[in-house]
């Protein structure tokens, strides 16, 4: 009797033991990327058969919740990360997600190895001006400076945004992202942004629908817009001649919000385009349809 009573016992701990391992197997599934180059954009999914709730997702220190939508018979959740070319090194780093779902919590972990990549160096000629900024001038880009980054820095809920994004303008790239910039001979910061050839008052469209979080003529970007398309993505669109919107004001994607100008730091008319994740300026060329 003891005999049976403690095969029976045996039983149901496997029983258990294979109940508790189960659901775990069926959880649901992160697909992302393993390998990523410096500076380049890559798109993390979390897609489930099962409803989904709660998700939040930390990368390189942020934390941003996202929003789940219903699609092809799945329950997912989107966003795109990256890394910046300036503040991040080459490098192993663990990308974490939190969800609810099944009536329990689940936490999922996993490494994106960020490969280095060589950027070509570009040097330009400039009034020493507009490399040395007057001593007057430091306070007043001292001030836009938190403005920026504040709105660069940016996380909401909602999510506005889809792939593929549309380009700004049509133009030609005259300095792409990266770049390593030597100004009179003297090192820069890289280029965080795409410059696109624009003349002077082309139309300047918006990249993907979103929230304008902030409008104003700044010393290096002279007019200026930046657009929260939510999740902590942000665009930004300088040197524009006039700017056709005002903060707080929802853009449709490839509307016009302004055109494009030789307005701050600039040499001659173009459009600088910058997207930022979570803070970081990425590349955002293969975003583009």
């Amino acid at each position: 009797m003891i005999k049976q009573l403690r095969v029976i016992m045996l039983t149901w701990i496997v029983l258990l033991i294979l109940l508790l391992h189960i659901p775990a197997a069926w959880a649901a599934e992160l697909k992302c990327t393993y390998d990523a180059n410096l500076g380049e954009p890559f798109l993390m999914r979390l897609v489930s058969p099962y409803a989904l709730s709660d998700v939040t997702i930390t990368w390189l220190n942020r934390q941003v919740p996202l929003k789940v939508i219903y699609t092809n018979d799945r329950h997912e959740a989107w966003m795109l990360l990256g890394t910046d070319v300036r503040e991040v090194k080459p490098g192993i780093y663990e990308l974490i997600v939190k969800y609810y779902e099944r009536e329990r919590y689940w936490t999922l972990k996993h490494n994106v190895k960020v490969k280095s990549k060589s950027y070509p160096t570009q040097e330009l000629r400039l009034p020493q001006v507009m490399v040395t900024p007057p001593k007057e001038t430091l306070k007043r880009i001292q001030e836009e400076a938190k403005l920026v980054a504040n709105a660069i820095n940016t996380i909401t809920n909602e999510r506005y945004w889809k792939l593929p994004l549309t380009r700004p303008v049509n133009g030609a790239i005259t300095s792409q992202y990266g770049l390593k910039r030597i100004y009179n001979g003297n090192p820069g910061s890289p280029h965080r942004g795409v410059d696109f050839r624009a003349a002077l008052g082309t139309p300047v469209h918006c990249v993907a629908s979103g929230v304008v979080i902030l409008v104003g003529d700044h010393y290096f970007g002279g007019k200026s817009i930046y657009v929260d398309h939510g999740n902590g993505i942000i665009s930004c669109y300088m040197h524009l001649s006039n700017i056709g919107v005002k903060e707080a004001q929802y853009v449709e994607k490839g509307e016009i919000i302004g055109h494009s100008g030789q307005t701050g730091r600039a040499t001659g008319p173009h459009l600088h385009f910058g997207l930022y994740l979570l803070g970081h300026a990425v590349d955002p060329m293969p975003l583009f349809q």
